[in-house]
């Protein structure tokens, strides 16, 4: 099978940028109180919680033969795949409203970049608390970073909504395709109770939620492991700080996915719509958000380069790693594509299983990395990122559960 995909990205030049994103911000909100001026690195806002939870540790170790797969993207109508994506947003319909809570996790900030290419800022609204909407999209980054970090030009991002989750309703009311993207289990049935109960008119389609596979089987190796509650971040002798104080009274990971999975379902009986859960495996990549970032180049460079194909699942099946990149571009598909999803499915980047029932002999890859002639050219160290995966390889994958 064939699909389409997009050339590789090259790291420009950092120039001065002659109309920074915040200037324009302003203009583009009138009446609104100017935002306080970032002074922060790159970095620091699009780094998580997520990145220290001590179940992401976790790495294959040896690796087996591969299933069957989708067929692999190929590599030479990258300029025409833009153009047509420059279109798509051009013609975007305002009666197609796009809403994505959980935008401010990494997976979240994906789906937000990638939706605003694909509809236009003016169709897509971003949950995030009042106190990070200042400085949500970065002040001092140049036009065209923010374009080959972002996918999309600082015009078309800033003129994406921002809404507190207290102040949502209008916008819920508004919305004919909701994306529930946070990363930890506690905040996104925080979102799901929040927003669904406000989920009232005729405009809303579907709802698409991010889960893990493991939410069912909890109990079970290796999932009770990732399912450890979270404990309160402490500053050890070195000055960094990391998850190893004492409990935080939240529920472990697993177990606040399986409520949100359940406010869906609640919500979705007493509603118009139809309601579908993504899993991913553990989550690994940035996509283009960290680009040639020193302190990302490892991980990215394992994930988001040698691992550019998704395989999937029917429900809560599997076990295994997942690239951000192509998990955003997946829930994004699933929620906004003419054909409904599957009700619950699971997509991987890297299919795993233990060596033994107690977990003492690690795991094992049951799935090949990308072939080396479609790695070539890519280094997100050096600036080169593999674009997101193919909306027509989402569809086949979908359709093949």
């Amino acid at each position: 099978m064939s699909a389409l995909s997009a050339g590789a990205i090259s790291a420009p030049a950092r120039v001065a940028s002659t109309a920074p994103l915040r200037r324009r911000r302003q203009g583009a909100r009138r009446g609104r109180a100017p935002p306080r001026r970032v002074r922060r690195t790159v970095l620091s806002l699009f780094l998580s919680r997520s990145r220290l939870d001590p179940s992401t540790r976790r790495r294959p170790i040896a690796r087996l033969d591969s299933p069957s797969r989708l067929a692999p993207r190929s590599r030479h109508h990258g300029t025409a795949a833009r153009a047509a994506r420059r279109s798509v947003a051009a013609n975007a319909s305002s009666a197609s409203s796009v809403l994505i809570a959980g935008a401010t996790t990494p997976t979240g900030r994906l789906v937000a970049s990638l939706a605003v290419r694909t509809f236009g800022g003016d169709n897509v609204t971003l949950v995030v608390s009042q106190d990070k909407q200042s400085d949500y999209w970065p002040d001092d980054m140049p036009d065209d970073v923010v374009e080959q970090r972002m996918f999309a030009t600082a015009q078309e991002l800033i003129k994406a909504t921002l809404v507190d989750p207290r102040d949502a309703g209008d916008a819920m009311k508004a919305a004919t395709n909701v994306i529930f993207a946070a990363e930890w289990g506690a905040t996104q049935n925080e979102l799901a109770e929040a927003l669904l109960a406000r989920a009232e008119g005729e405009k809303l389609r579907r709802v698409v939620m991010l889960s893990r596979v493991g939410v069912n089987r909890r109990d079970k190796v290796p999932f009770e492991k990732q399912n450890e509650p979270p404990k309160q971040m402490q500053k050890n002798a070195l000055g960094l700080t990391l998850p190893t104080g004492g409990p935080t009274g939240q529920p472990g990971s697993l177990d606040g996915f399986a409520l949100a999975e359940a406010t869906l379902a609640k919500a979705a009986a007493n509603g118009g719509w139809t309601a579908h859960i993504v899993r991913s495996g553990e989550l690994r990549g940035n996509g283009p958000l960290l680009l040639a970032d020193l302190s990302a180049r490892l991980v990215d460079n394992l994930y988001d380069v040698k691992y550019q194909d998704l395989y999937w699942k029917l429900g809560d099946q599997g076990q295994g790693y997942t690239k951000r990149l192509n998990l955003a571009a997946t829930l994004l598909r699933a929620a906004t594509r003419a054909e409904a999803p599957p009700a619950d499915v699971a997509a991987l980047s890297v299919v795993c299983e233990n060596n033994d029932p107690f977990g003492l002999l690690g795991e094992k890859t049951l799935t090949d990395p990308t072939d080396v002639e479609r790695r070539k050219g890519y280094d997100m160290a050096k600036g080169r990122a593999p674009p997101p995966i193919a909306d027509e390889l989402i569809d086949q994958g979908l359709a093949s559960v």
